[in-house]
């Protein structure tokens, strides 16, 4: 039996923006519950170190003591602290941003496959850059649950083990994204060739403006990352939802 699309509104953000970009027109339930799909990214050798480290946890300790912020403080300061990165980044007055969003020119245009690389090399760095970030997120706050005694300390060392075995899947899936923000960057050129007065098609500086074609193509990609962001973030907002009520006074 065939099965019924999703409402999208369901979905995560980074979901919704990239069908709402239609690049990904067909959205439907997931064939596999979530155990079948992460048991199919797993190999023998992860499945082997994978059963010796769910073993272990049993010999997980509280640690002895530990000086850290409040888990919730950590977490808004680096979410905020990433998000004001990518504003950063697409600001073009700010030239202190760590790296700055291409400069569009005429060969943008005429050499499309060219032209969309230094957007890819872009997005791909904030990729990395939140993947850094959030990774350094997810360690402390597992320090502050390995505090606790069972099971909240053998969460923490379950956390890591998720990460370890399945970080580069999540980071594989994650580049996909940059793929499909080629395709979009090329959407939106064919789209502007083929409504383009023939003085717009060699004016760089009016694609910029609000309502050109690579202004638009901007506005999509910083909209991408923050949603990016959010589904990255997820694992984090697992452990500080388990840490928070601790924090409650």
């Amino acid at each position: 039996m065939t099965q019924a699309p999703q409402d999208i509104r369901s979905q995560p953000p980074l979901l919704q923006h990239l069908v709402s970009m239609n690049l990904l027109p067909d959205v439907r339930p997931a064939p596999y519950n979530l155990a079948e799909l992460l048991g199919d990214q797993i190999g023998l050798s992860d499945s082997i170190s994978l059963a010796r480290a769910l073993m272990s946890l049993d010999k997980v300790k509280a640690a002895d003591t530990i000086s850290m912020e409040r888990p919730q403080r950590q977490f808004l300061n680096a979410r905020g602290g990433i998000i004001r990165f990518i504003l950063r980044s697409f600001d073009p007055s700010d030239t202190s941003a760590p790296f700055m969003l291409p400069v569009a020119n005429r060969p943008t245009l005429e050499d499309p496959a060219e032209g969309v690389k230094p957007y890819l090399r872009f997005y791909s760095l904030h990729q990395s850059e939140m993947d850094h970030r959030i990774s350094k997120l997810r360690k402390s706050l597992r320090a502050s649950l390995t505090l606790d005694p069972p099971p909240r300390s053998q969460l923490a060392a379950l956390d890591k083990i998720v990460d370890d075995t399945f970080g580069e899947y999540s980071r594989q899936v994650l580049g996909g994204v940059i793929k499909l923000v080629g395709e979009h960057f090329h959407a939106r050129r064919q789209t502007f060739i083929e409504s383009a007065e023939t003085d717009q098609l060699t004016d760089p500086s009016a694609w910029t403006c609000e309502g050109g074609w690579i202004h638009g193509f901007h506005q999509d990609m910083q909209q991408l990352l923050l949603a990016e962001l959010d589904l990255r973030l997820l694992p984090a907002r697992a452990l500080l939802d388990v840490l928070e009520p601790q924090d409650k006074s």
